[in-house]
């Protein structure tokens, strides 16, 4: 598979939603970035945005072992980072949620541009 526009997307969505992250926890005072809560908000919101649009819908992603792990551990941390975030307004929730994301968003990328390429051809069962 080979990296569509669905994965620019993704990424300048990521980058953004970063960026507005980086700008609670270094109080550079960003409009409507006021607190820890606010950039967890933010950041889920833009995260699951980029999460969908980085989804393939092509087939059954998620009865791959790969896909389902990502998709079971991903998903954990973000709940647990956005809910721990958003109960106690720490900034470690919101840092853990940035590393989440970028790592979620570094193996989607990475799986779409080397997915279905391989050095073999594949294994076909021998008959007759």
């Amino acid at each position: 598979m080979r990296l569509t526009w669905r994965d620019a997307t993704s990424t300048a969505l990521v980058v953004v939603g970063l960026a507005m992250a980086v700008s609670v926890v270094a109080g550079w005072g960003w409009p409507l970035l006021g607190s820890v809560r606010t950039g967890v908000i933010a950041l889920a919101v833009i995260g699951g945005i980029a999460c969908i649009l980085g989804s393939p819908f092509e087939r059954s992603y998620y009865f791959d072992p790969f896909g389902l792990i990502t998709a079971i551990v991903g998903m954990a941390a973000v709940a647990f980072s956005v809910v721990g975030g958003l109960i106690t307004d720490a900034p470690q929730y919101l840092l853990a949620l940035m590393l989440v994301t970028g790592m979620l968003w570094a193996l989607a990328t990475v799986r779409h541009a080397v997915e279905g390429i391989s050095a073999s051809p594949p294994l076909r069962p021998v008959t007759g």
